[in-house]
């Protein structure tokens, strides 16, 4: 089993874990917010990659109420946690990796802390994947954790005890080329710290960029 693979079945083992952890989604409100401000549709076609239990996708719902919102994830338990509580979205259990059999575009794309899960090839390819999904002038939102490549690897969570998931980090720049090649321009970077449970800081990467 590839790291990928243990990954999402940790995500799918500790899904009710993951779900109350990170419930409270407010530090990245203003982000959000943005994002949801430069979609200017009072109806979009929403896609979301990595939508876990829903956390991200419960405040595109209020912002945007008939709001067209498909969200898939790849782990089980995570898409049936999210559709107890917002039946009318279309929750899908998927891989990220392939939306590029998914037949609708999409004026805006959501993908909140998905890349950690991908290498660098595959987050590359997956923002190329997104310019195609999205209509013209659609906008892309991607967070991650900011680090060299060479630190990816297995670490402990605040949600899933002893059991290890593996992590990839990305760096500006690589983001920055992948986004610009696939024809998008950058609206919004911004970073910001993030405390982790033993002490360290991590720094996340907030883009907001739109197709060109």
């Amino acid at each position: 089993m590839g790291n990928f693979d243990i990954s999402v079945q940790r995500f799918d083992e500790f899904a009710d874990e993951f779900a109350h952890r990170f419930a409270d989604v407010s530090g990245y409100a203003d982000s959000i917010d943005r994002f949801c401000e430069l979609i200017g549709n009072d109806r979009p076609q929403i896609l979301e990659l990595g939508c876990g239990p829903g956390n991200v996708t419960r405040l595109l719902k209020a912002r945007f109420p008939e709001a067209r919102i498909t969200a898939i994830d790849l782990a089980p338990k995570m898409i049936e946690i999210a559709g107890k509580h917002l039946p009318d979205v279309d929750f899908r259990v998927m891989d990220v990796r392939d939306i590029s059999t998914i037949p609708e575009k999409f004026d805006a794309v959501m993908c909140s802390f998905c890349l950690p899960f991908l290498s660098r090839n595959d987050a590359s390819q997956l923002i190329a994947d997104c310019a195609k999904k999205l209509n013209p002038a659609g906008l892309l939102y991607i967070s991650t954790m900011e680090g060299d490549e060479t630190r990816a690897g297995f670490e402990t969570t605040s949600f899933s005890g002893e059991s290890e998931i593996y992590f990839n980090y990305h760096s500006r720049p690589d983001l920055e080329n992948s986004l610009t090649e696939s024809g998008f321009e950058i609206s919004q970077l911004k970073l910001q710290d993030y405390p982790e449970p033993d002490g360290r800081i991590t720094t996340d990467m907030i883009f907001i960029a739109k197709k060109i």
